[in-house]
């Protein structure tokens, strides 16, 4: 290979190592890590002139990696194995290319690993760096083919933004798959973060220092007061003396609702396990989701993709419902043990005077009893953790609460469960939208209440920190926030910045990401393509859009079409020489027009001389032109004008 086809193929390595640096994030951090070793190595091998290493040598270096890799993720196909096996492959490709057709072969290879990052990851970071590999491969693609390296990167970002057109109207107008593209099997055994299927203490704080987005709202009209927008996910009817869990106690319930006005919005995440949030209260189940007992609602078809349902909601209404006498029993079910806070309900109990009393009675000795609220509490580590949190330690986050208020509401004889899920959010005013986070993460108390047939919300966290309902959750948690003065001023710059992010990052995951089939079909109705994605509907998008999507490649054809620059810039001279009476013929060479036009004025006529001396450097010299130099002809060609108002034909010729 000569030293010219070497210098080509760097740009190929260097662009392949900006497409594997993304799979850091998600793949066994040594395989890319390898990967970029190993294209190192070979452009140290180009540059040293060393040998291509033996056949047999490659194929013991890949089995090994191979054998690794299998062990490392038990698997070779899905998402992480089959992305991580062709980088491996792509590795080990470069040290056998040689040729020119195997440098193109590892270009191609190229443009197929840099979508693979997208399988793992969908945000606006993501499709910008992918927008960046492209860039890289295309430009080394245009270098591998031949081109001067001055102006090759304009060249580069030419083919891709007279690609992108076509690219647009294909996203737009193909027929949807029923999940995203990038939707893949993937390794359950990865660890994921998300509400635990029970609760104990320390369950839920551990998930409210995890910032992470949980979910999106947009609301369509009036947005309920922030002490309403309880966010109802999961219900636990069973407490075995330190934990709470759903073992599906109650099987059906009629829920009906009273009051209150109702509420339109739009909800979007990824579920987790099948687990949909829902303000409270619910009218009824939306397309694709269904009601359980307790009011929540569930995934009919068990996914992690992207996932956008409308929902309507009366905050303010009364939570109706019958409970059969069996079913009052199972939720006054209560272990052993505990006696001090049975003596407690009984006292509180007599206290209230009846069912809403005792309530009453329950918030007020929270909201009076010195407790506090606190992300580290003590350990709960004794027999009786209930007693040993109301009457000893006093400190305790939500799920602390939300446990003690259930077990007193039982022990007082009134059926209760507790319900965990969101509360508030933060509203980011950019975009218009709500976002909750994992932060925002809750628990709190339903009574049923026998006088009136109703569940009523109980939330002691309310008594006790009034701020963590009424406020953003950093303002009842300052160590969210960084604590300090230091830290509020920074979070005061910081959040006008992330608050644009999560706008960009929303508007993404909208119209990108959750670009579905159900938009897709409502697009198809107001272009008047169709009222069905069929195959008449994409063919006639197709058709329309491609039509318009090459009017740019029809602007370049037709640029290209036109004359060489050299023959544009002559045909131009002699256009303004022929106004003013200077006939040329072409069969006319330079020194011919030079001679034909000396009774041109003076300005215009030294003007004339310069533009065809450097014309016949460029078109009879020996070297090759550049296309630079012609295109900086032409538009000195095209500001040549003769001003000249008239041409004495008397006057005497110039010598």
């Amino acid at each position: 290979m000569s030293q010219d086809n070497i210098l080509r193929c760097w740009p190929v390595l260097a662009a392949l190592g900006v497409t594997t640096v993304p799979l850091l994030l998600q793949l066994p951090v040594w395989i890319p890590l390898l990967v970029l070793v190993m294209l190192g190595l070979r452009g140290w091998m180009l540059w040293a002139g060393r040998a291509l290493p033996a056949r047999w040598l490659l194929l013991c270096v890949l089995t090994a990696a191979v054998l690794v890799l299998w062990l490392t993720t038990k698997t070779l196909v899905g998402r992480e194995g089959g992305v991580a096996l062709l980088s491996l492959l792509l590795g080990f490709k470069a040290f056998e290319s040689a040729s020119r057709r195997d440098w193109q072969v590892l270009l191609a290879l190229g443009f197929f690993l840099a979508g693979m990052p997208l399988l793992f990851d969908q945000s606006p970071l993501a499709a910008a760096w992918l927008a960046l590999s492209l860039l890289a491969l295309t430009w080394a693609m245009v270098l591998l083919a031949g081109a001067a390296p001055k102006g090759s990167l304009r060249t580069a970002i030419s083919a891709l933004l007279l690609a992108l057109p076509m690219m647009l109207v294909l996203f737009v107008v193909m027929p949807r798959l029923p999940g995203p593209l990038w939707s893949m099997p993937h390794d359950q055994k990865r660890a994921s973060t998300g509400m635990s299927d029970e609760m104990e203490p320390g369950s839920i704080s551990q998930l409210i220092q995890n910032q992470e987005p949980a979910f999106s709202v947009v609301f369509d009209g009036a947005i309920p007061p922030r002490p309403s927008l309880y966010w109802r996910m999961m219900i636990f009817d069973d407490f075995d003396g330190r934990r709470w869990q759903n073992i599906r106690g109650v099987t059906q319930e009629r829920m009906g609702l009273s009051g209150g006005d109702a509420v339109n919005y739009t909800l979007t995440l990824r579920p987790e396990k099948s687990r949909l949030p829902a303000l409270e209260y619910v009218e009824g189940p939306s397309e694709s989701t269904r009601m359980e007992p307790g009011g929540v609602l569930r995934l009919e078809k068990e996914g992690e993709e992207l996932f956008r349902y409308r929902a309507r909601s009366r905050p303010q209404a009364a939570y109706l419902t019958d409970l059969s006498l069996q079913d009052q029993q199972f939720y006054r079910r209560l272990p052993v043990g505990n006696p001090q806070t049975r003596l407690l309900a009984e006292r509180l109990r007599l206290q209230g005077g009846d069912d809403a009393g005792f309530v009453r009675a329950a918030l007020e000795y929270f909201r009076l009893g010195a407790y506090r609220y606190t992300l580290s509490p003590p350990l709960l580590d004794g027999d009786e953790p209930i007693d040993q949190f109301l009457f000893s330690t006093r400190q305790g986050f939500c799920e602390h609460y939300a446990s003690a208020m259930a077990v007193l509401a039982r022990a007082a004889g009134l059926p209760a469960r507790v319900v965990v899920g969101y509360q508030g959010g933060e509203y980011n005013p950019v975009g218009r939208f709500w976002q909750v986070r994992s932060s925002d993460a809750h628990a709190w108390v339903e009574v049923w209440l026998p006088s009136r047939q109703q569940w009523l919300r109980v939330d002691p966290t309310a008594a006790v920190a009034p701020s963590r309902v009424s406020e953003e959750v950093t303002q009842a948690i300052p160590a969210l926030a960084g604590g300090g003065a230091a830290g509020a001023a920074s979070a005061n710059w910081w959040r006008p910045v992330r608050q644009g992010w999560q706008a960009l990052s929303f508007s993404w995951q909208q119209w990108v990401v959750g670009y579905d089939a159900s938009r897709q079909q409502g697009l198809y109705q107001r272009l008047g393509l169709g009222d069905s994605v069929d195959s008449a509907a994409v063919t006639k998008g197709v058709l329309i859009g491609g039509a318009l999507a090459c009017l740019p490649l029809l602007l370049l054809w037709r640029r290209q079409k036109g004359l060489p620059p050299l023959a544009e810039g002559r045909a131009r001279i002699v256009g303004q020489l022929a106004r003013h009476g200077i006939a040329v013929r072409d069969s006319d060479g330079p020194l011919d027009i030079i001679n034909k036009s000396r009774r041109l004025p003076e300005q215009e006529f030294k003007q004339l001389k310069r533009l065809f001396k450097r014309y016949s450097a460029l078109r009879y010299g020996a070297a090759k032109p550049d296309s630079a130099q012609e295109r900086a002809w032409l538009k000195e060609a095209r500001r040549f004008s003769v001003t000249g108002k008239h041409l004495a034909r008397g006057s005497p010729p110039r010598t």
